[in-house]
C-alpha cells in the first residue's frame, strides 16, 4: 500500500487489517527521524513534559504523497540498479542486454546531473552500507565519477559518454561472480581465480559480440586493469590508453570504499591515497580529476569532526577537503534527533 493511497472499498480495508501491521523499513526510520525532530524541537521551546509527549511528526509534503509527483531519489537509483542487475543477469550476444543498460546509463546520467550530490550520497553511502547488487552499485557509481572526471579534465560529451559506458561494462563477464564474492565470506577458487584474471579480455569479446565498435570503449575496458608503467606521462598517451587510466583509478578508488562481507569499507581518505596519490603524496592530474570528482570525503562517508562529533558528508564543498557535514552524535555520545 502506497503512502498516501486512499482505501476506497470496505472489503479491502477489512483485507488489510485482517494481515500483520509491517512497514518498509526505510519509511519506518523516516518515520523515527521526523518524530525525533518533533520531540527535539518542543525541548528546544522549553515545552512542558505533555507537550513534548505529544509532539507529533511533520507529515510528508503534499508532493512526496502525490502519485503523479517524481519518486524520491533514492527510489530512482534503486530502479537503475535493479534495471542493470536485469541487463547483466545474462550476458549473451544478440540478446536486449546492452540497449537496457545504455538506457540505464543515459538515466543515470540525467538523475546524476540534476542532483549531483545527493545521487553521490545514496551511491556512496549504500556502497559502505550495503553487500546487494555489489556489481551494478559498484558500476553506477564509477559511471557517475568517471564521467565528472572526465569533463573535468576537458574531455567533449563522447568520450565522457565513451568512459561511461567502459564503466558500466567492464565487469560484464563475471558480474555474477562479483556479486556472489561480495555477499559470501568465501576464498575464490581456482577457477574462479580464472575467470577473474582473464574477465577485462572476456568482456571485450562480449562487448564485440553485440556490436560495440567504439575504441575507447573496448580499449578502456581491456586495459582497465593495467597498471601506470614506471615515468609513464598520462598525457602523452593516446586516448583509449588515457581513459583506461583514469578509469582504473575510479575502480579502485570506489572498490576500496565499498563494503564486502569479508571485507569493512575503507576510509574515503586512505582510499583515495592508495588510488590517486603518489609517492609525493600528492595526486597527479588524473588523481587531481577523480578527487574533484568524488571529494575528498565523498558524499555519503562518516567522518569524526575536530570537535569530536561524529556526522555525515552531505556534499562536497568549495575545495575537495572542506566538505559540508551534517552532526549526528555529540562528542560526549548522545544522538541528536535533527542533524
Amino acid at each position: 500500500l502506497s503512502a498516501g493511497q486512499s482505501i476506497s472499498s470496505p472489503d479491502r480495508l477489512q483485507e488489510l487489517l485482517a494481515n500483520e501491521v509491517c512497514a518498509a523499513a526505510q519509511e519506518v526510520a523516516d518515520w523515527e527521524r521526523r518524530m525525533g525532530a518533533a520531540v527535539d524541537e518542543a525541548l528546544r521551546r522549553n515545552g512542558t513534559l505533555g507537550a513534548v509527549a505529544a509532539a507529533q511528526p511533520k507529515t510528508l509534503s503534499q508532493s512526496a504523497q502525490d502519485p503523479r509527483a517524481a519518486a524520491p531519489l533514492p527510489e530512482q537509483w534503486e530502479g537503475l540498479l535493479s534495471a542493470l542487475d536485469s541487463a547483466l543477469r545474462d550476458v549473451q550476444p544478440g540478446e536486449p542486454w546492452l540497449e537496457q543498460a545504455k538506457s540505464v546509463q543515459e538515466r543515470a546520467r540525467q538523475v546524476g546531473q540534476r542532483r549531483p550530490d545527493a545521487s553521490l550520497y545514496y551511491l556512496v553511502y549504500t556502497c559502505v552500507d550495503t553487500v546487494t547488487s555489489y556489481s551494478s552499485r559498484h558500476a553506477l557509481l564509477t559511471m557517475l565519477v568517471i564521467e565528472r572526471a572526465g569533463e573535468i579534465l576537458g574531455w567533449n560529451a563522447e568520450q565522457c559518454a565513451s568512459a561511461g559506458s567502459a564503466a558500466l561494462t567492464m565487469n560484464v563477464s563475471m558480474s555474477r561472480l562479483q556479486d556472489l564474492l561480495a555477499e559470501a565470506d568465501l576464498a575464490p577458487t581456482e577457477q574462479m581465480r580464472e575467470q577473474i584474471n582473464s574477465h577485462a579480455e572476456r568482456s571485450v569479446e562480449l562487448l564485440q559480440a553485440s556490436g560495440i565498435s567504439d575504441p575507447l570503449w573496448l580499449e578502456a575496458v581491456r586495459h582497465h586493469h593495467a597498471a601506470q608503467a614506471p615515468g609513464e606521462v598520462i598525457a602523452e598517451l593516446p586516448l583509449e590508453l588515457q581513459l583506461s587510466r583514469l578509469l582504473r583509478r575510479v575502480d579502485i578508488f570506489t572498490a576500496k570504499m565499498s563494503r564486502r562481507r569479508g571485507r569493512p569499507p575503507m576510509s574515503p581518505v586512505r582510499a583515495a591515497k592508495e588510488a590517486c596519490l603518489g609517492d609525493d603524496g600528492r595526486p597527479d592530474l588524473f588523481g587531481q580529476a577523480v578527487i574533484k570528482a568524488l571529494g575528498l570525503y565523498p558524499p555519503g562517508s562518516f567522518v569524526e569532526l575536530n570537535s569530536g562529533e561524529l556526522g555525515v558528508v552531505v556534499s562536497r564543498g568549495k575545495r575537495a577537503n572542506l566538505p559540508l557535514v551534517a552532526s549526528l552524535v555529540t562528542s560526549p555520545g548522545a544522538p541528536l534527533g535533527e542533524p
